[in-house]
Order: structure tokens, then C-alpha cells, then sequence
């Protein structure tokens, strides 16, 4: 190890300790012992976020309830990923069904996450290694100059809709949103407006493309559509967007 890898080390394990410490005395027991060693020893750690929201399994839930707890779980994703903004982190895969999130992590980040109220648990990920590009494509990543960029439209939605003219999405919108129990009337009220707002502009960029409305959200920051790849090429580019999952297709009542 040269002089320059000796001092990061340094440097990491000071701050790990730092926050070790601060994470302490606020009471806070997240990140296992386990996680906080590994990021000293390592300088990241591969890690696996709890986030704080009300989640059934899919199974409990009738078509409009998986989709609304799709859209609440990418919405906190998203807002997760704004508080880590600026400090040493990397998405290792996002979850649609359970409110998680993988995350490759270093101290700043980590200490990020022991404070952040949207947090439940960080455990330690030991996921199985596999080639970088299988990992790219598996998690809707694109490289760039040897360094992997989260794609807003994964690109098996391009495959699906230009192998079947369109497909089902769900897009999730940037506007600040929390748990409508969480606000009072007149904030409720704002939050809907702005929703209905990013929705009425997005729907304004699609003019001329391939689309059709099949859902849309009062509660939360998204919209159901059915696209094709002119519109889905929109999303991806749209400022008002922030992800697009595929959504399933409407069960027939037997």
C-alpha cells in the first residue's frame, strides 16, 4: 500500500469513527457493526437500504394498490438519492416491490444514512459478483467513459415497445411529496396541485407521440401510461421525470 492509499485509509476510518460516534450518542442503531467495519476496511461497502414505507405484499393487493405502492416506493428511492447527493455512493440495484434499495456506499453516505428518518435498516449486501456489463444491464445502467449511469427508461422497455408497438409504464414525477397523513390541509392541497401540475406538463411533452393515459394519481408523484419508443424517448429526456418501471397489465375479473 503507497503513502497516498495509506492516508484514504486513514481518512476513512477517522471519519467512520467520527460518525460511529455521533451515531451513538443520537441513539441510532441502523448500521450494524458488520456494515461500519467492512466501509473501513474497504472504503465502500455494498449495502442494502430499509426505507419507511407502508408496504403490503403485491399478492394482498388489488391492481391500483401495486401500482400506487410501486410508484410511493420509487418516489422515496428518489428522495433518498437526492439527500446522498454530493457525498460517495452508487446504486447497485433498485427495487420495485419492496421499499429498498441497494447501494454501494462510502463513511460519508453511510453516516448519511444512520441520520436520514427514511431509513429503517442497513444490512450488509452480499450479493453475488457478476460481469459489469450483466450488471449494467440488469439494472438499467448505461456506461459512459467507463463509469455506469443510471438510465431513467430501462432499456427493456425499448425492446418491449418496439417488439409490441407499446408498453405499460409507470413514470414517477419531480415534486416534493411526503405521506399525505403527514400534512395539513393546505399543504395537502398544494402537494396535489403540484402533482397534478407535473403531470399536466408531462403530458404536454408527450403531445405527438405514441401514448395513451391508463391511470391517473391524485396521491402520489406518477402516472400510469401505455407508450411506445417516440414517447418513451420523451421520458427519458423530460426534466419532469424522475424513473420509469414497467406496469402490469390490467387483471380480467374471473
Amino acid at each position: 500500500m503507497n503513502r497516498s492509499e495509506r492516508l484514504l485509509t486513514t481518512a476513512s476510518a477517522t471519519l467512520l469513527l467520527i460518525f460511529l460516534t455521533a451515531a451513538a450518542a443520537a441513539g441510532l442503531d441502523k448500521i450494524p457493526r458488520e456494515v461500519i467495519d467492512h466501509a473501513a476496511a474497504n472504503g465502500t461497502v455494498l449495502v442494502l437500504v430499509g426505507l419507511d414505507v407502508p408496504w403490503q405484499k403485491e399478492s394482498t393487493l388489488d391492481q391500483d394498490g401495486v401500482r400506487t405502492q410501486r410508484v410511493v416506493i420509487a418516489t422515496i428511492q428518489d428522495d433518498l438519492l437526492k439527500d446522498l447527493f454530493g457525498r460517495q455512493y452508487r446504486i447497485t440495484r433498485r427495487y420495485q416491490e419492496v421499499p429498498g434499495i441497494g447501494l454501494e456506499v462510502g463513511a460519508d453516505a453511510l453516516a448519511e444514512l444512520a441520520r436520514l428518518p427514511l431509513v429503517t435498516n442497513v444490512l450488509l449486501d452480499r450479493a453475488i459478483s457478476k460481469p459489469a456489463e450483466e450488471q449494467s444491464a440488469a439494472q438499467g445502467q448505461v456506461t459512459v467513459s467507463g463509469v455506469s449511469v443510471a438510465e431513467k427508461v430501462p432499456a427493456t422497455l425499448f425492446a418491449r415497445a418496439a417488439s409490441h408497438g407499446t408498453v405499460l409504464v409507470l413514470a414517477g414525477l419531480r415534486t416534493a411529496w411526503q405521506r399525505e397523513e403527514l400534512l395539513s390541509e393546505e399543504l395537502l392541497a398544494l402537494q396535489r396541485n403540484g402533482i397534478h401540475d407535473a403531470q399536466s406538463y408531462l403530458l404536454h411533452e408527450l403531445s405527438g407521440t405514441t401514448y395513451k393515459v391508463t391511470q391517473i394519481y391524485r396521491r402520489i408523484p406518477g402516472i400510469a401510461l401505455r407508450v411506445g419508443t417516440d414517447a418513451l424517448k420523451v421520458l427519458e429526456k423530460s426534466p419532469a421525470v424522475t424513473n420509469v418501471i414497467e406496469d402490469r397489465p390490467p387483471q380480467t375479473a374471473r
